[in-house]
């Protein structure tokens, strides 16, 4: 469950689709009168007073822009005028036009209300500035017939940076524990900061019972899917502000916040992203307090601890986020059900197979489809599929290789693919015309991921949590009496001679090699050279398209893309798309295009 591609996922910020692009401008459809363009606030952006070689991701302007309404906008140009950080850094934006103290991109086309530019602004500060100046970037968004869009971009050079310790990982956790938070960082900046803003989020199966009085807490439901950002599960997020200075050098380990283990715990974790200033690019504080209505904690304050004395110790340079995982000693029950209900005719009918967590462990699934099941049916020779839902697509694979010749089996989307909670449950409905005769005649149902779809001995998904594997696999009578209650038919497969009731979850092969990712980000959207040999999972596969349980590609498109956050946050998503800056951009895109689709 923690193979190496888990833990790319869990630094991989937030997943990207890149914006459909155009050379030029004629035959786009015209943007719609009124248009307004809009730039949308970048907070600080911190630099070191090191001139910085270029390029590099840590110190850019992440930028995101966008326009109202629903039309397209063509010929939009991005520009920079950098007269405010004359004499203290310097700016420079791959593949745009540089003419004195401005820097003019093109946009070429865009079409949506918010992303982010991917060919990023690289910030770098003039030798010899003094620790602490700051100045401002004033950026102009501009297109014919559309409203102009101003904003001013801080820069502070030589402020305050923390940096954390590489992720904790806690196993064998009880379920009603407390544990400490894990989280330590130090000041690798070259100020000393005031104060440490921590941002913390739980996944299901921790809270804090009481919060200390110098955090704020709010609770988000998770409505990842309506929105279109945020977080895909239910979280609870933190914002904890507790003074003191940290001077540069000095590390320090947080104390006073407990974590509570609930009875729905597994593999769970606890997030945290210190700043030394809630106004500090990257922090998701401002985006949390204007959706979700937080109150402060009542108990003690949280403090920080001074945890060594000259220099910094080993490991406290990751950035400025990480994680405490916890794996709770619990589990989660996960089923098949199915059943066979034929018309008056008796060799026509409804099929419906499904699957369901009863717990009493909710499971997130980080492992990109190694874990989460997808649901499989194998029918007999004679029964042909006469509808089937879109849910559920033909499943024509051998351990992980095409057959030749239709396998009359299929494969329907699972529990969610992410996180499949206590309750969890899903239906799908695909009618069959069966052959006449009394013989024996079964269809099977069966929980299948990535793992035990490529390797031989697995008639059910290797899922480490499921101490009950027994009802992961069924079989259905199709020569059940018509008018017969729905649900009936359905016999445990026997499990095979030798097979144990727990078997390991082996360790994932790498990712696929070959995808283009730019700095910083990792290749979970990206497609590589075996994405179209890849069958559906259930899940993401690192370095392939997006898959649907039913086996169907949906491609997310060239990963482009990045939301300037290097944070171990693998649940949130301000947006979906991003747009690239200038020609030079342009051909990337094409290439990496080419690549996908070829």
């Amino acid at each position: 469950m923690h193979s190496t591609r888990t833990r790319r996922f869990l630094g991989a910020g937030t997943a990207t689709v890149v914006a459909a692009l155009a050379a030029g401008t004629a035959a786009l459809p015209a943007h719609a009168a009124g248009t307004q363009l809009r730039i949308f606030p970048t907070g600080t952006i911190q630099i070191s007073t090191q001139p910085a070689a270029q390029p590099q991701f840590g110190e850019n302007i992440h930028l995101r822009i966008g326009r109202t309404g629903t039309g397209v906008v063509n010929g939009a140009k991005l520009a920079f005028d950098t007269t405010g950080i004359d004499g203290l850094a310097t700016l420079s934006v791959p593949g745009c036009a540089t003419a004195g103290k401005v820097v003019t991109c093109d946009i070429w086309r865009l079409d949506l209300e918010n992303i982010n530019i991917t060919s990023h602004p690289w910030l770098s500060a003039v030798a010899g500035v003094r620790p602490g100046s700051t100045g401002t970037v004033h950026a102009t968004l501009s297109a014919p017939d559309a409203e102009t869009a101003e904003a001013d971009i801080r820069v502070e050079i030589g402020g305050a940076g923390f940096r954390t310790k590489a992720p904790s990982e806690q196993l064998g956790v009880k379920v009603g524990s407390t544990l400490p938070s894990t989280l330590e960082f130090a000041n690798r900046g070259e100020s000393a900061a005031q104060r440490a803003v921590v941002e913390v989020y739980l996944t299901p199966g921790l809270d804090v019972a009481t919060w200390p009085s110098n955090c704020e807490y709010a609770k988000d439901k998770g409505d990842w899917a309506g929105r279109g950002f945020g977080y895909p599960m239910p979280t609870v997020h933190g914002i904890c502000t507790i003074d003191g200075e940290i001077a540069p050098g000095q590390a320090v380990k947080l104390s006073g916040l407990e974590l509570t283990v609930g009875t729905d715990a597994y593999s769970t974790f606890a997030g945290y992203e210190v700043y030394p200033a809630e106004g500090v690019y990257g922090g998701s504080a401002a985006d949390l307090r204007r959706r979700l209505s937080f109150q402060r904690g009542t108990g003690a304050p949280a403090t920080l601890v001074k945890t060594s004395g000259d220099g910094i110790p080993d490991g406290l340079d990751v950035n400025h986020s990480t994680e405490q995982q916890v794996l709770a000693d619990n589990s989660a029950d996960f089923a098949v059900n199915g059943s066979w209900a034929p018309d008056a005719s008796g060799t026509t009918g409804t099929f419906t197979l499904g699957a369901v967590n009863n717990g009493p462990g909710s499971i997130i699934d980080r492992s990109l489809g190694e874990g989460a099941p997808s649901l499989h049916v194998q029918f007999p020779e004679g029964v042909t599929v006469t509808g089937l839902p879109s849910t559920c697509q033909p499943y024509d694979y051998v351990l992980g290789q095409k057959s030749d010749k239709p396998l009359n089996k299929f494969s329907c989307e699972g529990l969610g693919g992410f996180f499949m909670p206590v309750g969890a449950t899903n239906s799908h409905k695909l009618t069959l015309s069966v052959p006449e005769g009394t013989g024996e005649l079964t269809a099977t149902v069966s929980l299948q991921n990535m793992t035990s779809e490529y390797e031989p001995g697995h008639p059910s998904a290797v899922m480490s949590w499921d101490h009950n594997p027994a009802n992961d696999l069924l079989t259905v009578d199709l020569r059940a009496t018509p008018g017969g209650t729905p649900g009936s038919g359905g016999t445990p497969a026997p499990t095979p001679t030798g097979t144990p009731t727990e078997a390991p979850v082996p360790e994932p092969s790498p990712a696929p090699t070959g995808a283009v990712v730019p700095a910083g980000l990792t290749g979970k959207d990206s497609a590589g050279p075996d994405a179209a040999a890849d069958p559906g999972t259930g899940g993401t596969r690192a370095g392939s398209t997006t898959r649907t349980g039913s086996g169907t590609d949906r491609a997310t498109g060239d990963s482009l893309a990045s939301t300037g956050s290097s944070g171990a946050l693998p649940l949130a998503a301000t947006s979906a798309a991003a747009v690239l800056l200038g020609t030079a951009g342009l051909v990337t895109a094409r290439r990496l295009r080419a690549r996908r689709d070829g």
